[in-house]
């Protein structure tokens, strides 16, 4: 049985392979990115993170409560009820530290 061939090579492709080939480095070279485009996706990634770091920094800022670093009576003794803490490790912690 004879094996028929269903594909061929278009007409004069072999003729103009060579200036075809010897046209592809030319090609490549005017693609060829530079280098501050090589670098453009770094820069653009570092100055997204600072703007997220300055943002969040601003939003904390204006969100977070005024406080003076000391915390009420009242505040300590609502901590202390909520966490369980017994008045035997409050008198232990407070005769070690004293």
């Amino acid at each position: 049985m004879k094996e028929k061939i269903h594909y061929s090579t278009p007409e004069a492709y072999f003729e103009n392979l060579r200036a075809r080939l010897q046209a592809i480095p030319a090609k490549e070279r005017a693609g060829r990115p530079t280098a501050v485009q090589k670098v453009a996706p770094y820069i653009a990634l570092a100055a997204t993170f600072a703007i997220a770091f300055v943002l969040g920094g601003i939003i904390l800022n204006k969100t977070a409560a005024p406080s003076d670093g000391q915390a009420s009576d009242e505040e300590i003794i609502e901590y202390l009820i909520s966490s369980d803490v017994s008045t035997l490790q409050l008198v232990d912690y407070l005769s070690y530290n004293e």
